[in-house]
């Protein structure tokens, strides 16, 4: 019998009683993305959200989850954290910084607290599925449970493809 996984995403909702299920996709290791993971497990891409972390030019780490398909406007990012440009936290960074690997990045447990931007469409679903921080893993939930779990707040993030 396959052990029962529990990440530490899963045990900060646990502590907080924040309910929330748990998606095993029977996979581990390498590293996908959101849109071929939803692809290879036949997921409505529209409820999956991924999680971005960010580097301000005051050396500010900020933390974004998105649509899985969508990409982050780091104009309308700045503006909602306050600060002059962001760009993406370099990967070889993300592991001592965030406590994450790619692919199973996620907006709880971090290693340490961080501000949490969820982009406001998040509300638009009854529920969201984000990584339980382990690559092969996800939490669904709630995008007003993650936001009280993370402490994040709403803002529209993402580009328009106008």
């Amino acid at each position: 019998m396959k052990k029962e996984v529990k990440t530490n995403a899963m045990r900060a909702l646990d502590n907080l009683n924040i309910p929330y299920e748990h998606i095993d996709y029977g996979f581990e290791g390498d590293f996908k993305s959101t849109i071929d993971l939803t692809e290879e497990t036949h997921q409505d891409i529209s409820f999956v959200y991924k999680t971005l972390a960010t580097i301000s030019n005051t050396k500010d780490i900020f933390i974004f989850v998105i649509p899985g398909a969508e990409n982050i406007d780091f104009k309308k990012a700045s503006k909602c954290v306050g600060v002059k440009s962001l760009e993406m936290l370099p990967l070889k960074d993300l592991k001592s910084k965030i406590g994450y690997e790619r692919g199973a990045t996620t907006s709880l447990a971090m290693r340490k607290e961080y501000e949490v931007v969820i982009d406001e469409s998040a509300k638009d679903h009854e529920f969201i599925k984000v990584s339980a921080g382990k690559v092969g893993h996800s939490i669904k939930i709630k995008a007003d449970d993650l936001a009280k779990a993370n402490g994040g707040k709403f803002f529209d993030v993402i580009q328009n493809n106008d």
